[in-house]
């Protein structure tokens, strides 16, 4: 059977018509009563990777929240919301994100995500086990809620990208570490969602809904990043095949998403667009969509590590992470989440911080989660392009 993925068109979150579109692809998807049972808890896992407001596309919207909060309850369910955002309190993120006046409105709670369980994967390619917020997979239903963005390591962030925010905190940097390159975080989210699927085969359910209706472009995932209406809304069981509309729909490019392409590989979903049954609202209505893609990267694994170990070779190889001056305030939050302990505070106050480029992994987690923005990828070294031009 081919995948489904259910399309509406929704051009602004206006509250009745992102309701409408809610019930539409859920309808459209076999109805959320094939997946909550009366009386289920069903987590609601939105995007808060920083704290940042609806208008900067940043996190799950709340009228989507609100949404899928009240068809939980239609059918008997009960809702409850959260996520492990990179480096704040979930509290703030909550606040900030316009997610917690919904919550406060709906009544619905927002667990303690700070316990944590281990899950296994014992087939994982690279990692076997990981450590995840405990009230989330304790769950009858994960209801993953991705919100639409580009990604400067992986290209996109979708559903199974969003899955990460399952483990606490700054241990997700920690991560980061042992998976540096594109390809290596690709192979590092699919073992953690085949460690899901396994925790979730009996008798819990997973599904996924993602906020595209105003997602963003250029040096995403954080404020780097640029907000770009592209008036979708998307659904699926499969979470592969979403992300992989997604992708079609933004006019990216599907051979750079590597996170899809892995799980193709799994075999843990559908891939390839023309495989895939989408239903729902006509393809047509995005098919002048081009967003701008994300700087391109050079990975460490693409270079003979005799000369990696070479830094000034490698400083010519590699971009870099950049901050600005001019909109720098000196929070550090950069410093506190870099996994690689690279970011010192300048001499002067006023400077922004210093980026040790010989111990940079090239993560970016620090302009992820730059409050401002300030921190941007620099363009290829020269000695890059020239390497990237013979693959």
């Amino acid at each position: 059977m081919k995948s489904v993925v259910a399309l509406h068109s929704c051009p602004d979150y206006d509250r009745n018509a992102v309701e409408s579109a809610v019930r539409s692809v859920l309808d459209a998807t076999g109805g959320l009563d094939s997946v909550v049972r009366e009386g289920a808890r069903v987590f609601c896992k939105v995007n808060l990777l920083v704290p940042a407001l609806p208008e900067r596309a940043i996190s799950t919207h709340p009228e989507v929240v609100r949404a899928v909060i009240r068809e939980i309850r239609r059918v008997g369910g009960v809702p409850v919301v959260g996520d492990n955002p990179g480096i704040a309190k979930t509290a703030t993120a909550l606040r900030k994100s316009g997610i917690l006046a919904v919550l406060e409105e709906e009544n619905v709670e927002a667990p303690d995500l700070s316990e944590v369980v281990r899950i296994e994967n014992p087939n994982g390619r690279s990692f076997r086990s990981f450590e995840v917020s405990k009230a989330i997979v304790d769950c009858d239903v994960l209801f993953n809620l991705p919100k639409l963005k580009t990604h400067g390591l992986t290209y996109m962030t979708c559903a199974i990208k969003n899955l990460f925010g399952l483990v606490p905190g700054t241990q997700k940097a920690r991560w980061h570490l042992r998976a540096q390159s594109a390809v290596e975080f690709a192979v590092l989210l699919c073992d953690l969602y085949g460690a899901l699927v396994r925790h979730f085969e009996a008798d819990k359910k997973m599904f996924h809904l993602m906020d595209g209706i105003l997602a963003m472009e250029g040096n995403g995932p954080g404020p780097g990043g640029t907000p770009r209406a592209l008036g979708a809304l998307l659904a699926s069981h499969d979470p592969t095949a979403l992300d992989s509309v997604a992708c079609h729909l933004a006019g990216l490019e599907f051979e750079r998403h590597v996170v899809v392409r892995e799980s193709m590989l799994r075999g843990y979903g559908e891939g390839e667009f023309s495989k895939i049954e989408c239903v729902g609202a006509s393809l047509d209505t995005w098919k002048s969509v081009a967003f701008r893609p994300p700087e391109p990267s050079m990975s460490p694994k693409q270079i003979s590590g005799r000369l990696m170990r070479n830094q000034w070779i490698k400083n010519q190889i590699l971009e870099k992470p950049i901050p600005t001056a001019e909109q720098c305030t000196g929070c550090l939050k950069c410093k506190e989440i870099c996994p690689a302990d690279a970011i010192t505070m300048a001499a002067q106050k006023s400077d922004p911080p210093i980026i040790d480029t010989r111990r940079c992994i090239r993560c970016y987690c620090c302009a992820e989660v730059c409050p401002e923005g300030a921190i941007r990828k620099s363009k290829t070294p020269w000695l890059g392009r020239v390497l990237g031009a013979f693959g």
